[in-house]
């Protein structure tokens, strides 16, 4: 006698088993970006200012990858470097002939960025 129903069976083990492996999607959106700036008017010379910049950003843990580009013109110039320990980049611009240093912290993780936003506008500018 032939049997009836066995492949039906094993076909829906089959299929339960493959069911319970099947995990739910996560969220696989990447998290958005976050930046905190501040900008102060300043008398300073360019090239105090991007030596001061570079000597406090390194200092504050900012030694990955620093560079500083210069305008054609040569009267403003960024300087950029990111974090040794922490996901976040800062950029400072400073334009001499505006009178203004601005900077920016940016990152990921909104708490972290923002500590170190802090920590780096206070120790550049103060408390200006």
């Amino acid at each position: 006698m032939p049997k009836s129903g066995g492949l039906g069976k094993t076909g829906s083990l089959i299929k339960s088993l493959a069911g319970s492996f099947i995990l739910p999607a996560e969220d696989s959106t990447p998290a958005a970006p976050v930046v905190y700036t501040t900008a102060i008017r300043s008398e300073g010379s360019l090239s105090e200012s991007i030596a001061g910049i570079s000597v406090l950003a390194n200092q504050l843990g900012f030694t990955h990858a620093p560079e500083t580009l210069y305008a054609v013109d040569g009267q403003s110039a960024a300087f950029h470097a990111d974090h040794g320990a922490r996901a976040v980049s800062l950029a400072v611009e400073c334009n001499p002939r505006q009178q203004t240093v601005s900077l920016a912290v940016s990152g990921l993780d909104n708490q972290v960025t923002f500590e170190t936003f802090h920590q780096v506008s206070s120790t550049l500018f103060g408390d200006c």
